[in-house]
């Protein structure tokens, strides 16, 4: 995607742009989201893509603790969540509710993120602010299998 059809995609976004592009790649809108975040909470890899070439921080965090990484796995965009770790997004953080992107895709039996989490070393024991863990929420037994498999690999 080049300079202007980004621009474009920012403010069609809703972005406001300072006078170059690079100055708002991590502005925000409502709820402290960032373009990379909202590019990955629609699933456009392309525009994700676009974002990460021009430096936007994977590892920013809204207003309720999520990352682009979580609004990927939200989105179910495997390409999405693989560019975003590849770029070095936490794969451990929580929200405001204790959640991680691993919990969720758990919780949400997205069985092919949950695998692509596990496989990139994200930690099945963190648990949400009520103690759950990854495996105490799985939704299919698809995910549970993946959880278990994981949590005796790592003791």
């Amino acid at each position: 995607m080049d300079d202007r059809s980004l621009r474009d995609w920012l403010l069609r976004a809703g972005f406001a742009l300072p006078d170059t592009l690079q100055a708002g790649i991590d502005g925000t809108i409502a709820n402290a989201t960032t373009p990379l975040m909202h590019a990955a909470r629609m699933g456009d890899a392309q525009a994700l893509d676009a974002l990460l070439a021009r430096g936007a921080d994977p590892a920013l965090l809204n207003a309720d603790g999520n990352g682009a990484l979580w609004f990927a796995c939200f989105a179910d965009s495997l390409a999405c969540a693989a560019a975003l770790i590849r770029a070095g997004a936490p794969l451990d953080s929580q929200n405001v509710n204790g959640a991680t992107a691993l919990i969720y895709c758990a919780s949400a039996g997205k069985t092919p993120l949950v695998g692509l989490l596990l496989d990139a070393g994200a930690d099945a024991g963190l648990m949400t602010l009520d103690d759950f863990t990854a495996l105490e929420l799985a939704a299919n037994p698809q995910c549970l299998r993946l959880l278990k498999a994981a949590r005796g690999a790592h003791g």
